[in-house]
């Protein structure tokens, strides 16, 4: 199926189109699997949220947002696109294996669908978008990463668009009922999100924060949003090893 922008801006206007996605999944959970987390967020992201997962580099932004497609797969029945510009899809499926996670069986099993948008820099924040929302329709996705919405952004060359453009995808992942995170990169010392705009059109905004306690690089998790969600307020620690993957450990850092 080929996407037009323009037609999608005019059917997402429609009066009560994300109400209507609302109303028919009022309080559906979608459960991550991560350990940890579930419970911190009453049993799961709400069906069709669109999740921020933002970030120091290294501090666990691609091992979390691999686990919510892997585990929607292999524990949950749930199809989902995985849509990276930050490395090649041979690389992030080779790094990801040693935490066990085998996607190259998951694609040829129909569950998942991996997309390298390296190959696409320069063709437009538009053809990118309609690459992603075509890959969903294919494999009848009900989740999807962008990892990571910063290089996402960065190289499309149509800047004074990707406002607008973006307020459009929001709106069609949620009549898609498509449960989405994208991650962004937060520099060192930096105290916006990326470009500055990305939390504005998400539901639900994470933090994975690199730390450093008795000389030590730790990573800590905070909830900073989730609409309709009565979620922790707290920093939590998250353990990283082969073994296990990421681990939000359900205490509070002190």
């Amino acid at each position: 199926m080929h996407w037009r922008l323009e037609s999608i801006s005019e059917s997402v206007s429609k009066v009560g189109i994300v109400e209507d996605v609302q109303q028919k999944f009022p309080m559906k959970r979608i459960r991550t699997g991560i350990e940890g987390l579930d419970g911190l967020i009453e049993g799961g992201f709400l069906k069709g949220e669109v999740i921020l997962l933002a970030g120091n580099t290294g501090s666990g932004k691609t091992i979390f947002s691999i686990e919510f497609i892997h585990n929607g797969a292999v524990l949950f029945g749930e199809k989902g696109v995985y849509a990276t510009f930050e490395e090649d899809e041979k690389t992030l499926k080779r790094n990801m294996s040693k935490f066990g996670f085998d996607l190259d069986k998951l694609e040829q099993d129909g569950m998942i669908k991996v997309i390298g948008l390296e190959s696409m820099k320069g063709a437009g924040l538009n053809a990118n978008i309609e690459y992603i929302l075509s890959a969903i329709k294919n494999l009848q996705a009900e989740r999807l990463v962008i990892d990571s919405l910063t290089a996402f952004l960065s190289a499309n060359q149509e800047k004074f668009e990707y406002r607008t453009l973006m307020h459009i995808f929001y709106k069609v992942l949620k009549n898609l009922s498509c449960t989405t995170i994208m991650t962004c990169s937060v520099p060192t010392g930096c105290k916006t999100l990326g470009l500055g705009i990305e939390e504005f059109i998400a539901d639900a905004v994470l933090a994975l924060e690199s730390v450093t306690r008795k000389e030590e690089l730790k990573t800590r998790f905070l909830i900073r949003k989730m609409r309709g969600t009565n979620h922790s307020r707290k920093y939590h620690e998250v353990i990283i090893d082969e073994k296990n993957g990421l681990k939000i450990v359900p205490f509070s850092m002190v």
